[in-house]
């Protein structure tokens, strides 16, 4: 009995001592995102399947105006025409902001947000920016800190959609520019 009882007290003590070092740990601050490229048909409206959080630290951060988290613009810098279209190039503009109880850093630094990006995404910028909110009652700014993560997009498309892609994009920047 008195075998049976130390080996309980043997295995209870392991278990606290095992315990304490795992409830140490401190808890993970990475930000983690996915931004996706097999999204032809999609629209801003379809925010949630084009960027992913992966995260607890963010949510979707939407604009005063009503805009959705995720902004597209065409090849040529203006609204696209419509869904996104596979082989075209695209420039996403995608807003986060913390979430209840957590806090975005003043500054990134390297290893804070992981960016797990589909195939055909070049990440230009991933920074924490200071949104206006407008004006307090003392006339001074009122802003709020938000995630903004630019990315240029080629949406996922067969080879022959590629190719047809790459030359309406090339239609629509002569169209576009202009001397004046």
């Amino acid at each position: 009995m008195k075998k049976t009882v130390s080996a309980v007290l043997v295995v209870c003590l392991l278990l606290c001592c095992l315990h304490m070092p795992a409830a140490a740990q401190a808890e993970e601050q990475v930000i983690r995102l996915r931004i996706n490229s097999d999204v032809a048909g999609c629209t801003e409206d379809d925010y949630a399947r084009i960027a992913e959080i992966l995260s607890p630290q963010v949510v979707y951060r939407f604009t005063r105006s009503g805009r959705g988290p995720v902004l597209i613009a065409a090849a040529a810098g203006g609204s696209p025409n419509g869904p996104i279209e596979a082989g075209r190039m695209y420039t996403l503009t995608c807003m986060f902001a913390a979430a209840d109880g957590y806090a975005l850093p003043d500054t990134l630094s390297e290893g804070d947000v992981v960016l797990e990006c589909g195939k055909g995404i070049t990440v230009i910028s991933c920074e924490v920016v200071n949104m206006s909110l407008g004006l307090n009652d003392d006339g001074t700014a009122k802003t709020e800190k938000a995630l903004r993560v630019y990315v240029k997009l080629i949406a996922d498309g067969s080879v022959f959609r590629r190719m047809i892609g790459i030359i309406k994009d090339l239609i629509q920047r002569i169209r576009a520019w202009s001397l004046y």
